[in-house]
């Protein structure tokens, strides 16, 4: 019972400081706040209706699915893993993928996902551009006859930041 006020203002400390390091920082002073008020302002560039870039992984997954032969070698599992995934180029075009979530079939668990670490090895190296930097994750998929592969590509996404109206 001695400690509950000691606790209660343990978590308000914790609350404070999240709290702080939630806020926004304050805006950047202006050049005449730094005291050049006497120097000729320069002409401020024309603004955009974006003030900042932002880019982030997409919620909504590409789902892929194709075979591989699970004892291939890793040079015959790249022919593979190309031919199946030129099926599926006008989705990938052009697109770079932040996460990629590989479900590999064959057997138990383990080998599943051996066949799917195998897969998603491959596709970074196959395709550097689209899945070079890539976070993937492997899965085993018991349900899936041996050597199915489905794939869930989650793309990398850029908008724009509206400047605020003053």
């Amino acid at each position: 019972m001695l400690l509950a006020g000691w606790l209660f203002a343990d978590l308000l400390l914790g609350l404070t400081i999240i709290m702080l390091g939630a806020q926004a920082p304050p805006p950047r002073p202006t050049a005449s706040a730094k005291g050049m008020a006497g120097a000729s302002p320069s002409p401020s560039p024309t603004p955009s209706a974006c003030a900042t870039r932002i880019a982030g992984v997409g919620a909504k997954a590409a789902k892929i699915r194709f075979s591989v032969s699970p004892g291939a070698t890793d040079a015959a599992l790249m022919r593979q893993v190309k031919k199946e995934l030129r099926k599926h180029r006008k989705q990938l075009a052009g697109r770079h993928a932040g996460m990629v979530l590989t479900f590999g079939a064959d057997g138990g668990t383990g080998a599943g996902v051996r066949l799917a670490t195998r897969v998603n090895d491959t596709i970074g190296k196959a395709y550097p551009r689209i899945f070079g930097r890539a976070a993937t994750r492997n899965f085993h998929d018991l349900a899936a006859p041996p050597g199915s592969i489905s794939m869930e590509i989650y793309f990398v996404t850029s908008g724009c930041q509206e400047t605020p109206k003053s």
